[in-house]
């Protein structure tokens, strides 16, 4: 058939969709808005924040709320800080000069070291257990006397008791050894240890809500640091005592036998000046000191041995095994026995570190007796070569620098024995307290009202990212010039968003409400789309069409059937698509008196005359026809010559509006271009994504004739919304108000 619709679908398609091949029809002829390039990037930037300026209003104020709740909910922390000062080291270079740094530096490392380890956190824990034991105690005597309770102190107490049993509830603690572990984390995070500039001062800080606290915890670090310094100051010096009051007999006895042969030789030989033997005599000598020496070690190993088995004997606590075996592992084994007595690994352990330490120095007691040994029977050879050269020579020089080395000796024990005495009388860590700590008056944390400025900061910036993110990612369409060049094709107008939206509503809008903005742009978009006179007709047929439900199409073919009849004519409202049945039937139930028993198939299809097939509208001036519910659109428009009926339609209607199918509902709105001069898609206003709308106008494009003109409509726009967008298009003048 010439001219239907099946030859012209098998036309060549366009494969893109080009404003200016719908530009033959002078209709919608008009140059396409140039997109927004002139408006900056900071430009759009200011208006997107503008736009959303209550949002980032609200979220600054969220900010600063948090922020102010979370320094409220933060407890105020106290720092104590407790000053210890080591002693001077004494002029032991040459020449009396001072130590190097380097030294100072190693003994400010060791003590810092040992004041954050385990062992000594372990002990502070204890003394604190027992200190707060105490104070509690002491308190509960105090309220039972007449002393009145401080109801505030009284009121967090139970406040902190209620906190502790909710945590407990949300988080058991389960063993001892994790409640343990969680006081000594506390403990380790809120304890400040480090040295003052470069002096030998070391500051000892701790921080706690309670000021009085504080400086508790911080003195308590410093007194036992100090006194478990001493004790083992004191353990030492006893050790190396009890091994010098065992050397001194021997050394004693080798004196009075060096004395007694020097003085027989004398007594025998008469003075004599002969050295030959010299060296011999100073190699003995040497040996002579050594094997002392080695003695003297010898017996404080074995004393040392023999207190540790007595000790072990008397069933001594583990602590005291520690120090007389000297083993840092033990003593902190014997800190955590003091904390958990039923632990059976930990038994095991406490015993296999003393069988190890007992072997220890029994093995050190056995090199010390090889040693020996090994010194004697070279002593020996060498008082055989002494004796012979003695004899050939004089003896009086071999046994002088033994007596003289011995004296000195012997002296020198004396001294390291008075000096032990009194360091043992009064023992000292080494370390002393330069300023004990007292509760801090000042806060350490900042105050709640500092914090809030920077969480409105934090907060206002990310609402402003968010904002940006949110408009980057945003696919929708808003403004006409955006429309123009997502699509492609111009954008006739916008629709304003009606309140409500049923048929008499849309009526009184429209008709009677003439100087509202919805009959305004309805009026302006209609005379847009079809002009009252054509250069070679005075009827139109437009199509209305969109992607997909809800964008307002319905709306929006019923609008512009409205607002035709103010031009004069007669209106024929072709309906096609059920998805907008609603409006459709309340128009049809409002206004018209007798439904028609023909529909649009019986009319193309010459069962009927087009006057059969139409129901009147006389109040509001329009006729319908629609679509039988059992019809099918698509064999309808495929079998059909389109120009036998729009020829026909020309002749009695001076604007047709037909309410097509939707774009995504398959290819009929693509047929119906043909029976069209002019075709409006309908885009909803910031929900119809560009991408779909997009492909269906470009399957629309694919399907119609060139001469058929296309353009875009924005239905249900918010202006309000819209001027805050700044789009400069006939938005803004909607919003003016017609005198």
């Amino acid at each position: 058939m010439e001219g239907s619709i099946v030859s012209r679908k098998q036309l060549p398609r366009a494969t893109e969709m080009h404003v200016t091949a719908h530009e033959t029809k002078p209709r919608m002829r008009r140059p396409l808005r140039e997109q927004m390039d002139a408006q900056s990037s900071i430009h759009q930037l200011l208006i997107t924040i503008a736009r959303r300026k209550r949002f980032l209003l609200a979220m600054v104020i969220l900010g600063g709320v948090l922020a102010g709740l979370a320094g409220f909910a933060v407890p105020v922390g106290y720092e104590a800080t407790t000053q210890v000062i080591l002693d001077a080291p004494t002029r032991t270079g040459p020449a009396g000069t001072e130590p190097a740094p380097e030294m100072l530096d190693a003994r400010i490392d060791d003590n810092i070291t040992m004041l954050l380890s385990q062992g000594h956190l372990r002990r502070v824990m204890a003394a604190l257990r027992k200190t707060e034991a105490g104070g509690t105690a002491e308190q509960g005597d105090a309220g039972t006397g007449s002393s009145r309770p401080d109801p505030a102190r009284g009121g967090r107490s139970i406040l902190r008791s209620f906190a502790d049993g909710l945590l407990g509830g949300i988080w058991p603690q389960g063993k001892p050894e994790a409640a343990d572990a969680a006081e000594l984390k506390a403990l380790r995070k809120g304890t400040r240890v480090g040295q003052e500039l470069r002096s030998r001062v070391i500051s000892i800080g701790f921080t706690d809500h309670d000021p009085t606290r504080a400086a508790m915890v911080a003195n308590t670090f410093a007194r036992l640091f100090i006194d478990d310094l001493a004790m083992r100051r004191q353990a030492a010096d006893r050790l190396e005592l009890t091994s010098i009051v065992a050397a001194l007999p021997g050394v004693q006895r080798d004196l009075a036998e060096a004395t007694d042969r020097l003085e027989k030789y004398r007594l025998s030989h008469g003075a004599v000046d002969q050295g030959a033997a010299d060296n011999a005599a100073k190699e003995t000598a040497e040996l002579s000191q050594q094997i002392s020496l080695s003695k003297a070690d010898l017996s404080a190993t074995e004393s040392r041995l023999q207190h540790i088995q007595e000790l072990r004997k008397e069933g001594a606590s583990v602590a005291s095994l520690a120090q007389a075996i000297g083993s840092p592992a033990l003593a902190d084994l014997a800190a955590r026995q003091a904390n958990d007595t039923a632990h059976k690994n930990l038994s095991d352990a406490i015993n296999r570190e003393i069988e190890q330490g007992t072997a220890r120095i029994a093995a050190e007691a056995s090199i010390y007796r090889a040693q020996i040994a090994a010194l004697e029977s070279r002593k020996n050879v060498l008082d055989a070569v002494v004796a012979d050269t003695a004899g050939r020579l004089s003896g009086l020089r071999a046994l002088e620098p033994q007596v003289s080395i011995l004296t000195e000796r012997y002296n020198q024990l004396l001294t390291q024995q008075q000096d032990l005495i009194r360091r043992i009388a009064t023992p000292s860590a080494g370390v002393s307290v330069l300023s004990a700590a007292w509760p801090p008056t000042v806060p350490k944390t900042l105050s709640p009202i500092f914090l809030i400025p920077p969480g409105m900061v934090v907060f206002g910036l990310l609402g402003g990212v968010f904002v940006v993110v949110r408009n980057r990612l945003d696919q929708t369409l808003r403004g006409e010039a955006e429309a123009e060049a997502a699509l492609g094709v111009p954008c006739l107008g916008l629709i304003p968003q009606a309140a409500t939206m049923h048929a008499r509503r849309l009526k009184q809008l429209v008709l009677a409400q003439q100087r509202s903005r919805y009959s305004r742009a309805v009026t302006s978009l209609l005379v847009a789309a079809a002009p009252k006179q054509a250069r070679d007709r005075s009827s139109h047929i437009i199509l209305v069409t969109s992607s997909v439900q809800d964008d307002g199409k319905t709306e929006l073919a019923w609008s512009l059937a409205l607002a035709a009849t103010r031009l004069g004519g007669r209106v024929l409202f072709l309906d096609l698509d059920r998805t907008g049945a609603r409006l459709t039937n309340e128009f049809l139930d409002e206004f018209t008196a007798l439904k028609p028993h023909n529909f649009f198939g019986d009319y193309v299809s010459e069962r009927c005359a087009l006057h059969e097939a139409i129901a009147g509208m006389p109040e509001i001036g329009i006729d319908f026809m629609a679509l039988a519910p059992s019809e099918d659109l698509l064999a309808l428009l495929s079998t059909v010559d389109s120009s036998l009926f729009t020829d026909e339609l020309h002749s009695i209607y001076s604007v047709v509006i037909v309410n097509g199918p939707l774009g995504l509902g398959g290819p009929e709105a693509g047929l119906l271009t043909g029976w069209a001069d002019a075709v409006l898609f309908a885009i909803r206003w910031g929900r119809t994504r560009r991408s779909i709308a997009r492909g269906v106008l470009e399957t629309l494009a694919s399907d119609a004739s060139v001469s058929v003109p296309f353009g875009s409509v924005l239905t249900q726009v918010n202006l309000k919304k819209h001027a805050g967008y700044q789009f400069g298009d006939s938005a803004d003048l909607l919003l003016e108000e017609t005198s």
